[in-house]
């Protein structure tokens, strides 16, 4: 009888087990995608000082480009995007003596937490938010306008110096269909000054800082996840 009992106890343990390892392999697993991200800037520079808030057009468009991963946790709805960003915004000046737009360019680093909602079998929609990291790139020195000075006489310019980094923040809503196609919409606050517009003296060399600004923008892009 003891035999018997031993047996049984030993089959019942064996399905246990064997029924766990059949519902570990049937469990959702985490998804990594991978895909590539294209959209439009509507670039917005602000200005710190009051007096030169008005200096430029606030809406200008631009773009991004680059490679993007998502990486989902399953039931949840939880998950964590990144993206490498080739990234371009611009300004217009409004000044009367020169009507130059003002180009940023720099590689962004965006990583955002989200959670994601099922919506059907075909459609999923999801909020995200997190910090953005960026690196300027080609010409930090442009020429925006000049003039004369009305005491000096001298030869004035006046000159966006953009910072060598940034950093903002995301926060946004989009959708995924058929786990494929990806849209975004999201608005980009800059945190930290993008840079500064100076005012220099071509015939002494002194110069000024007129403002900081900074670019936020809002942002729309549709991504292709492999």
């Amino acid at each position: 009888m003891k035999k018997i009992l031993f047996l049984l106890m030993t089959a019942l343990m064996m399905t246990v087990v064997s029924a766990k390892a059949q519902l570990k392999e049937t469990e959702p697993k985490p998804q990594l995608k991978v895909g590539v991200t294209a959209g439009l800037n509507i670039s917005m520079l602000h200005m710190a000082d009051d007096d030169y808030k008005g200096y430029v057009d606030k809406k200008r468009p631009g773009f991004l480009v680059g490679p993007t991963a998502v990486y989902t946790l399953p039931m949840c709805g939880l998950g964590v995007d990144a993206s490498v960003f080739y990234d371009l915004r611009a300004a217009k000046s409004k000044d009367i003596k020169g009507l130059n737009t003002i180009y940023s360019t720099s590689f962004q680093l965006p990583i955002n937490v989200r959670y994601s909602m099922n919506l059907g079998d075909m459609v999923e929609a999801f909020v995200f938010t997190g910090p953005q990291f960026g690196v300027t790139m080609g010409n930090k020195d442009q020429l925006i306008a000049t003039g004369i000075g009305k005491t000096t006489g001298h030869a004035l310019e006046r000159r966006w110096i953009a910072n060598n980094s940034s950093f903002s923040w995301n926060i946004g809503v989009g959708g995924v269909i058929e786990e494929k196609v990806q849209v975004r919409l999201s608005f980009n606050l800059a945190l930290k000054k993008t840079g500064e517009l100076q005012q220099i003296d071509t015939f002494d060399g002194t110069s000024k800082v007129l403002t900081t600004g900074k670019a936020h923008a809002c942002q729309i892009s549709l991504s292709y996840l492999f």
